[in-house]
C-alpha cells in the first residue's frame, strides 16, 4: 500500500466516523437522549441554533429540555453530508429535513423543516466531536392542527409506535445501543 492509498484509506476513516457522529447527533434529539447529546461535543464547544443567544454548546444543553418539552415525535434526516477533513479537524455541511409534532397549549400541529448543519469537528485523542456547530434555516412548512395519531392511522394497522423517549421500543431492540452512550 503507498502513502497515498494509506491517506485516503485514513480519510475515508475519519469522514464515517464524522457521519456516525451526525447520526448519533440524530438519535439523541429524536429519542431526547440528553446524556448522549453532551458526549458528542467537545468541552467548550459552541453551537448557534438561534435559540441559544451565547452560541455555546453548554448554553444549548441547558435550554434544550424544557424547549423540547412540547414535541411529542421528533424525526431528524441527514439527506447530503459534504465533509473535508485535514489531519485531526475537519469540516462538513449537513443538510437536514425534520418533521416534528408539538403540543402547545392544547393545539397539536406538526411542521416539516429543510436546514443544514455548518460544522468544524475536531478529533481529539482519537475521537472525533463537534467543536462548533452552526444551524441555517432554510425553509420550514406548517400543516395541520391535529395530525394522525398512530394509533388510529390506517396506514400502519399493527405497527409498534416509536417514541421520542428513552421509553422507546428501540432502547429495549437493540443490545449494542444503550441510553446516554455511543
Amino acid at each position: 500500500m503507498t502513502d497515498s492509498d494509506r491517506a485516503a484509506l485514513q480519510t475515508m476513516i475519519a469522514k464515517e466516523e464524522i457521519r456516525d457522529l451526525v447520526y448519533a447527533y440524530c438519535r439523541a434529539i429524536d429519542r431526547k437522549d440528553f446524556a448522549l447529546l453532551s458526549q458528542l461535543y467537545h468541552p467548550g464547544a459552541g453551537d448557534e441554533h438561534g435559540s441559544n443567544p451565547s452560541g455555546t454548546a453548554e448554553e444549548f444543553f441547558a435550554i434544550l429540555p424544557p424547549m423540547m418539552e412540547a414535541a411529542e415525535t421528533l424525526q431528524h434526516n441527514i439527506t447530503n453530508h459534504y465533509i473535508k477533513v485535514d489531519g485531526d479537524y475537519a469540516e462538513g455541511e449537513a443538510y437536514l429535513v425534520a418533521h416534528t409534532v408539538v403540543n402547545m397549549n392544547n393545539e397539536r400541529y406538526a411542521f416539516l423543516q429543510g436546514a443544514r448543519y455548518l460544522d468544524k469537528y475536531e478529533r481529539r485523542n482519537g475521537v472525533w466531536k463537534f467543536a462548533h456547530r452552526r444551524v441555517l434555516a432554510d425553509w420550514l412548512q406548517r400543516y395541520g392542527t391535529d395530525p394522525d395519531d398512530l394509533a388510529t392511522a390506517p396506514e400502519i394497522p399493527g405497527m409498534i409506535p416509536g417514541s421520542s423517549s428513552g421509553g422507546d421500543n428501540s432502547y429495549g431492540y437493540f443490545s449494542l445501543f444503550k441510553r446516554g452512550e455511543r
